[in-house]
């Protein structure tokens, strides 16, 4: 299992790395789009979710995901951490493609577009969140210069 968690950490840093410091490469912009890198970090999660429930069941401990300490209990183990961090890793993957996307349409500046790629790399929707505040700052920036 660490060996799978060390590819999910490794795999989508390239993506996270052009968007960041190379938004301009036709890659990039390619990469970004909906396509098989965000199909494999789906399908990246599915594994590691079938391992955790294949564990839960193997040791008698089936997840239970109707209550926190099933909740718990599924991820107790190396398997069920390793789809939970599948699960975050594929979704902070998309939201950032979703911000990168937003960034070039709205023409953010790097000081914009890299910490709020940074943040949701790091806590998903912490930077999420800081990038929507930008926008919505810049939709009402946009709206008091066209009166």
């Amino acid at each position: 299992m660490e060996r799978f968690f060390q590819y999910l950490n490794i795999y989508p840093m390239p993506f996270w790395l052009a968007m960041m410091f190379a938004p301009q490469h036709p890659l990039t912009e390619r990469m970004s789009r909906p396509g098989p890198i965000f199909i494999i970090a789906g399908l990246n999660y599915i594994v590691a979710l079938a391992l955790a429930v294949w564990r839960g069941r193997r040791d008698g401990a089936a997840i239970n995901f109707t209550s926190l300490e099933g909740i718990r209990k599924g991820l107790s183990s190396p398997e069920g951490a390793a789809a939970a961090w599948a699960h975050m890793t594929a979704l902070d993957l998309f939201s950032g493609a979703w911000i990168y996307r937003e960034c070039r349409r709205l023409n953010a500046p790097w000081q914009v577009r890299i910490p709020a790629l940074f943040a949701t790399l790091m806590a998903g929707p912490a930077g999420v969140m800081g990038f929507l505040i930008w926008r919505l700052r810049l939709k009402e920036e946009s709206d008091r210069t066209d009166m």
